[in-house]
């Protein structure tokens, strides 16, 4: 996560980006945060720059450059991530909408816990735009599905069945390649039918796993072993 605070005021810079720092210790991980003095700087080292910040806040009364005209530059050159103003001005809030922004903070009337709540929401808004999807063709058909989504997949003879919280799809393929695809994202295999969601499990039993959803799926003889030592603490007899 890559967050930005562009202000002509130095005082104000450092200052929102302490809470920033503080916030990101506390709620957040991996945070790199990048500070400008004026809009013309941070565009120009935009352009030459592979990492784009997800989130800025972004002042608007600002010498040579205002805010509003920095954010109409920065959406022409393809950035889609959130900004959020911090101003003192109430006389451009309109013009925000012009630029999609996510939020208006007037600084004189923003606690330090409401700033906390936008950064929050902010970041939230960030991961859900970003999230992990995974695409599923069959006979013409293309569906994206969020992998947060995904309960379970099966196998049924050449064709993958695949189990989330809208429904079912079929398609084809193998679980081999399912779980190279998907390796390292959560997903474990407990039957030579069934890949399975780590973050779906409710319960562990000794041959068989119940899901969130209330769906029991048999372990197999081959797989007890890794199940059972993955999920240790949830494991009974």
């Amino acid at each position: 996560m890559i967050i930005a605070v562009c202000d002509d005021d130095p005082t104000e810079v450092h200052k929102y980006r302490d809470t920033i720092v503080d916030v990101s210790e506390k709620e957040l991980t991996n945070v790199d945060i990048q500070t400008y003095t004026s809009g013309k700087q941070m565009l120009f080292e935009f352009d030459s720059k592979e990492n784009i910040p997800d989130i800025i806040f972004l002042d608007i009364i600002m010498p040579n450059m205002n805010g509003i005209e920095v954010a109409n530059s920065l959406r022409a050159k393809g950035f889609d991530g959130e900004i959020i103003f911090l101003t003192q001005s109430e006389n451009y809030w309109q013009n925000a909408f012009d630029v999609h922004a996510y939020h208006y903070i007037l600084k004189n009337d923003c606690s330090e816990e409401k700033f906390r709540t936008i950064l929050h929401n902010a970041v939230e808004s960030v991961l859900e735009k970003n999230e992990d999807c995974i695409l599923f063709s069959s006979y013409g058909e293309t569906l994206s599905i969020r992998l947060r989504d995904i309960y379970y997949f099966e196998v049924r003879g050449r064709i993958i069945a695949v189990f989330y919280s809208d429904g079912s799809f079929e398609f084809y393929s193998s679980l081999s390649k399912l779980e190279e695809q998907l390796a390292g994202r959560n997903f474990i295999r407990i039957h030579r039918s069934y890949l399975v969601s780590k973050n779906c499990i409710a319960k562990v039993f000794y041959n068989s796993v119940i899901l969130k959803n209330n769906t029991k799926l048999p372990v197999g003889r081959a797989y007890k072993n890794i199940v059972a030592k993955m999920f240790e603490k949830g494991a009974s007899n």
